[in-house]
């Protein structure tokens, strides 16, 4: 996970925790692993195209059946209370 958001977004990953892993076969059989990450660094384009940062409600539409269960818990995550709010 660390070389590929490197590779993809030129972020680094400081700390990573995985989230959710699961297998689908709504419209292509795949298993996903989803980590909810903190990364230094700038977005950098890669020959996969040019990442940029997406609200849930942009994100929404662009999904795979597949993938909906991860939009779930983006919501889920974005509601948590964050540490060290005030």
């Amino acid at each position: 996970m660390h070389r590929e958001v490197l590779e993809e977004t030129g972020l680094s990953v400081t700390h990573a925790e995985l989230r959710m892993h699961y297998r689908s076969t709504a419209d292509v059989p795949c298993t996903i692993s989803v980590f909810e990450a903190e990364a230094t660094g700038e977005l950098k384009d890669s020959w996969e195209g040019s990442p940029h940062w997406m609200t849930p409600a942009e994100l929404a539409p662009r999904l795979l059946e597949s993938q909906r269960p991860v939009l779930e818990l983006i919501k889920k995550i974005a509601a948590e209370p964050q540490s060290g709010a005030i």
